[in-house]
């Protein structure tokens, strides 16, 4: 059966004088590759230290422990200035379920409880492979629940609670909201993903796979290898690592994805937003025209006009026409 888009993928080239680095990924990401995984984290944090250089914005951050399902998580905390209450979100980081860190996007989590302004908490989840799924989707389960259960002393609002995320961290977000549907939590008032991934099954043949396979930032065999390293065959069948493959899609929060032309991922990110429309769910989306994938990670104008949407979008979380207007 041919997938339903909600809405054409343009499929242009990649906006004139972009540059990000290439590095090749091993097939497979097993344990005995962490300090190869380890070195991309470390080369993520230098282009961050060297990119935001002269935007640095001051901002109270706390870093607290907490245990979700057994296992002991950093959350890192922002905290915008003034009284509240705030809107909350759960920024669940990108990063192929493998490499990066909170330290890693810092940045983004500073931004939006700036000019959200909102309270901001990010979870330091598990790697794989060492700590393959359920893991990451648990600890960040866990660290709503604690943001929830914290709110008044975080001075944040709980039914303006939004999970957003890029990526691996969109997957997770998007998971959390299927995850907390399945066993009758209350929605989040909102989830944002940014170029998720929805479905991590092998070989599906989506065009973009085949225009964007190789030289956009996130090449098709580097995707699989990510997906491989985080789910077994049989998992990456589940709804809650291939969101697009759940029999059901209603009763989720409305969702906005802000997707990247030319990016691998773009055709499954349409035809879940897809699935979610279809299914009676509030939903909305920008293509950023010319980008690739991870494009929120760099200093592009189009990062930051995607920050500023998604500033918009939080602080209408909760109300009615949310997605509208933005």
């Amino acid at each position: 059966m041919q997938e339903k888009y909600y809405t054409q993928p343009p499929r242009g080239g990649l906006k004139p004088g972009l540059s990000f680095g290439y590095v090749d990924v091993p097939q497979h990401l097993t344990p005995d590759k962490r300090p190869f995984l380890d070195s991309l984290t470390k080369a993520s944090l230098e282009v961050q230290q060297q990119i935001r250089k002269g935007r640095e914005i001051d901002i109270p951050t706390r870093d607290i422990w907490m245990d979700a399902n057994g296992r002991k998580t950093m959350l890192r905390l922002f905290l915008p200035q003034g009284e509240g209450p705030f809107p909350l979100v759960l920024y669940c980081h990108g990063g192929g379920f493998a490499i990066r860190n909170v330290d890693c996007f810092d940045y983004i989590g500073r931004y939006l409880a700036k000019n959200g302004p909102a309270v901001v908490v990010m979870p330091e989840y598990a790697l794989a492979p060492e700590h393959p799924f359920p893991a990451q989707l648990e600890q960040c389960c866990g660290a709503l629940l604690w943001a929830r259960e914290h709110a008044q002393e975080l001075r944040a609002d709980i039914m303006r609670d939004v999970v957003a995320g890029d990526s691996a961290g969109g997957n997770l977000s998007a998971a959390i909201c299927l995850k907390f549907r399945d066993e009758g939590l209350r929605q989040p008032a909102m989830q944002i993903l940014a170029y998720p991934v929805t479905d991590a099954v092998e070989g599906c043949g989506r065009e973009s796979e085949r225009l964007y396979a190789t030289g956009y930032n996130l090449d098709y065999q580097h995707l699989l290898a990510y997906n491989e390293a985080y789910a077994s065959v049989q998992q990456r069948e589940m709804p809650y690592v291939s969101p697009l493959r759940a029999k059901t899609l209603n009763n989720l929060a409305p969702c906005y994805m802000i997707s990247a032309e030319c990016d691998i991922l773009i055709d499954q990110g349409l035809a879940y937003l897809q699935r979610l429309k279809d299914a009676g769910v509030p939903t909305g989306c920008r293509i950023f025209r010319g980008m690739p994938h991870d494009f929120l990670f760099f200093d592009y104008d189009e990062s930051y006009e995607a920050y500023d949407l998604m500033c918009r979008l939080i602080q209408k979380a909760g109300t009615a026409g949310a997605l509208n207007n933005r």
